[in-house]
């Protein structure tokens, strides 16, 4: 071949090259899904036989708690009763693995999570703007134009208007908050008069303060019996004492003010200043105005929005049967299963498994353990747990602590179920194991994902209770927390060891699922407490009693820069105002999380320090003095789906028991309610992080991951959607799953 030849040949392919590489490098959308609409629609009921296209018989069995009944939208609160309901709904705004909204539903957003890049759709659009002039924003919703609802109805802005106004009347007393956000009009409307957000802040103080039988009545039925947050409940009491105040007074008001409709697939809402969680309650379902409501008393001109206003017991009455825009149609509820057909209408695409069954697995797990016990007690008991999976034989016999996952594998086994889920430990996990030939948790007989359980774990360290010279945010008194700080840190990795599929080690106080969170590949990222006091990486080293030596010589360090006399590793003497005694308080339930102390206790010990560590009792007697101020360091837990800094963090916060009080901390979480930008927020939230850990108030210590067990040997495990997390699982994606 001649040289020129050979040149075009080798220009030629470095061309392809490129371009194969430039369309590797780019991920794409999944195809916008479209109804399969084969569903024969007859004046807006629709043939719900559940048999689509290339679709499996097999009914998918889905395992649930006990149901209450109350299988409707407005009313649902037990954890079964939701899921039924969901299954047969679709929300107005979405959201991603991580928490993120969804802003673009309609065309599509790619997102990565854990890596992967993952398509999501909605039923809607939204956009946000905030106006800095008259302090107000404007969210824009767009429906998509094909949504249908499963009965063939079509769905539009009117469905959602029609749940927006029930949501927010003041008749609803469901888990739902959007009654309680700042819309623009929305308090004089629950009011019927134009006076309600009139009144000063000195007027309500003083209504209040009489605290007259009705405003008791009100606390005791929706603050008193529901666990709400303390500032939380002063805002409320506040806008309830504003509505009892106005009514009568002032002018009728017959609608909300801040919401618009424009026209069938666009609408408008405006609020006061800007408030992070309005989006979250916009995740509502859009729930059909022509059953649940009223459409003769519909007609937005003369404020009728499908029900008596103050009311809503007629939306309420039906219990038996939702109806939604969502994966599956609702077909009845007998014996403990409520069974669905799936709805070849839902606009993310008719789903592949044509019958699904939710069943309530309560007595019969009950009855499958009280069998395995009798089996254990007339056998014996196996004394100790096989330390590898591969010691299990067939013959083998169990603990009576292991009947809850032998249990769940016994139903999944024989059929009985699909699908199940349960918190279990790391023993337990080796049944799991012992059941697929691979020796993994995922395998020819059950797969496995594990979801964290939204419990966080922490361990707090009161800045003022424990500080030198009584100056919680002086540079010794930091020093101080950060010694006991990076022993508790280093301790972690014990807990890790022992529950390693089951935990999630955390370094920020937010779950490491969600967008705020910082990840091994951000730039900013770092262990809590994982250097010594000259800068230098503790965790570098592999090997982890190296670490734990590493984590008491920056212990003694940090302790000689807080003013501690230190001699030949052992400290001989405290500063002043500071001890080296110091009580751990922790709450039945905690023992797992509190075998940290106690190793970190031995460590002190050898150093000169007592950590006297008590149980306190009940996890509420905890919170209860914690709300006294008396508490040195303690462990703690709460939820973690939502990062409230505001009420955790703030100064004049009186939930505030880490003893922080910065200024530049207050700052920054204001801001956090100010800023609509994702990139802008997770900057402010990094640096709310930072600010934290210096105080060194708060030790991020895990979450504990939930397994869902899947039937290999009836589901296609490759449709199953990956990456489950708190804010989205494969009941998100129920349209792909296929059975065998």
């Amino acid at each position: 071949m001649k040289c020129w030849a050979k040149k075009w040949i080798a220009v030629l392919m470095a061309g392809m090259l490129a371009v194969n590489c430039t369309g590797c490098g780019k991920p794409e959308k999944e195809p916008k899904p479209t109804p399969r609409a084969t569903a024969k629609v007859d004046e807006g009921n629709a043939n719900a036989t559940g048999k689509g296209d290339n679709q499996a018989d097999i009914p998918i069995i889905v395992a649930s708690t006990k149901f209450s009944k109350k299988f409707n939208p407005f009313i649902a609160s037990s954890e079964a009763d939701r899921q039924a309901v969901d299954l047969t709904q679709i929300p107005l705004v979405a959201n991603d693995r991580a928490g993120r909204l969804i802003y673009k539903g309609i065309d599509g957003e790619l997102h990565q999570y854990n890596d992967e890049n993952y398509t999501y759709y909605g039923a809607s659009n939204l956009v946000i703007n905030y106006d800095e002039k008259s302090d107000t924003t404007i969210y824009q919703i767009t429906l998509r134009n094909d949504l249908v609802f499963s009965n063939g109805e079509k769905l539009t802005i009117d469905d959602v208007l029609f749940s927006i106004y029930a949501f927010c009347d003041t008749n609803y007393n469901g888990d739902r908050n959007l009654k309680n956000m700042p819309i623009q009009g929305l308090l004089n409307y629950q009011a019927d008069s134009t006076k309600a957000d009139k009144f000063s802040k000195k007027e309500v103080k003083k209504y209040i303060k009489k605290n007259p039988e009705k405003l008791k009545k009100w606390i005791k039925k929706n603050i008193a019996e529901k666990e709400i947050e303390e500032k939380e409940a002063d805002n409320l009491i506040e806008r309830q004492a504003r509505i009892f105040m106005a009514r009568g007074k002032g002018k009728k008001v017959k609608s909300i003010s801040g919401i618009k409709k424009i026209n069938d697939y666009e609408m408008t809402i405006v609020t006061k200043g800007y408030s992070r969680k309005m989006s979250k309650e916009l995740q509502i379902p859009i729930c059909a105005l022509h059953y649940y409501g009223d459409t003769s008393k519909y007609n937005v001109e003369k404020g009728q929005f499908g029900f008596k206003r103050g009311d809503i017991s007629s939306i309420c009455a039906n219990k038996t049967a939702p109806v939604g825009a969502g994966a599956y149609r609702f077909i009845k509820y007998e014996d403990g299963i409520v069974y669905y057909t799936s709805n070849e209408l839902y606009y993310l695409g008719c789903p592949k498994i044509a019958y699904l069954q939710l069943k309530d697995m309560t007595n019969i797990l009950k009855e499958t353990r009280a069998m395995l016990l009798e089996k254990a007690q007339e056998t014996g008991q196996r004394e100790n747990a096989a330390e590898s999976e591969n010691e299990i034989g067939e013959e083998d016999n169990f603990k009576k602590e292991e009947i809850n996952i032998l249990a769940e594998v016994a139903e999944l086994k024989g059929g009985s179920v699909d699908v199940i889920s349960g918190s279990f430990n790391g023993e337990e996990l080796a049944w799991i194991r012992k059941e697929n030939s691979n020796g993994e948790l995922s395998g020819k007989t059950i797969s496995t994902q594990p979801v964290g359980n939204g419990r966080y774990y922490y361990i707090g360290i009161n800045g003022q209770n424990v500080s030198v010279g009584e100056l919680a945010g002086s540079d010794a008194s930091k020093n101080l927390r950060k010694a006991l700080a990076t022993v508790f840190s280093a301790c972690r990795n014990d807990l890790k060891e022992q529950e390693s599929d089951l935990i999630q080690i955390l370094n920020y106080p937010v779950a490491s699922e969600s967008w705020v969170s910082l990840t091994e590949e951000d730039d900013n990222y770092s262990v809590a407490y994982g250097k010594d006091a000259s800068g230098k990486e503790i965790f570098e080293e592999e090997d982890n009693e190296e670490i734990i030596d590493l984590a008491v010589q920056a212990a003694l360090q940090y302790l000689e820069q807080a003013g501690y006399i230190v001699e030949n590793g052992i400290i001989k003497e405290a500063p002043k105002g500071a001890d080296l005694k110091y009580t751990v308080w922790f709450a039945e339930g905690q023992e797992h999380v509190s075998q940290i102390m106690t190793k970190a206790a031995d460590l002190f010990e050898k150093i000169g320090i007592t950590l006297d560590i008590q149980n306190v009792g009940s996890e509420a007697d905890l919170q209860k003095k914690l709300q006294k101020n008396k508490q040195q360091i303690w462990i703690g837990s709460r939820d973690i789906k939502d990062t409230n800094f505001d009420i955790l963090y703030s100064s004049v916060a009186k939930t505030n028991c880490f003893g922080i009080s910065d200024k530049k901390l207050n700052h920054r979480i204001k801001k956090l309610d100010t800023m609509l930008s994702s990139s802008d927020r997770k900057n402010i939230y990094q640096k709310c992080f930072n600010r934290i850990l210096d105080w060194a108030v708060e030790v991020p210590v895990c979450e504990y991951n939930n397994l869902m067990l899947f039937s290999s040997n009836r589901i296609v495990n490759d449709t199953i959607p990956a990456d489950s997390t708190l804010y989205y699982n494969w009941i998100n994606e129920i349209q792909k799953v296929e059975m065998k």
